[in-house]
């Protein structure tokens, strides 16, 4: 019976940012198996399957567990760190206070990336 990814991520192709970050964690995923990494640019049935903004998709991350709860920004973040076996990287990202600045500044970043960095369009 094939394996069933654990997380499956949402991420915009156009953005460089993005695109990379995908690609960083295909690489951390190690043909494991656990991500199910989407380019919601080319595949829309997920935005649609659990009524999703395509807005608030390219927005923030989106990462959809096996039970098909809808994580965005920073949980969206650690739960797929966790998929990858990485989890202690941003497990101190979820304490008190810290948890605020990061949730923050992770909205943050998300809103001003097209400042920073170029869309690609290939």
């Amino acid at each position: 019976m094939p394996h069933q990814p654990t997380i499956t991520v949402l991420y915009d192709g156009w953005c460089s940012v993005c695109s990379a970050g995908a690609q960083r964690l295909i690489k951390l995923d190690n043909n494991r198996g656990h991500l199910r990494m989407l380019d919601l640019r080319t595949h829309n049935e997920l935005i649609d399957k659990h009524n999703l903004s395509p807005s608030e998709v390219r927005r923030v991350m989106h990462a959809i567990t096996q039970d098909g709860q809808v994580l965005t920004a920073m949980d969206a973040v650690r739960a797929t760190m966790r998929a990858v076996n990485r989890g202690w990287l941003v497990a101190w990202t979820k304490l008190p206070l810290i948890s605020w600045l990061c949730d923050r500044f992770y909205l943050w970043f998300a809103n001003n990336r097209l400042r920073f960095f170029p869309i690609k369009k290939d």
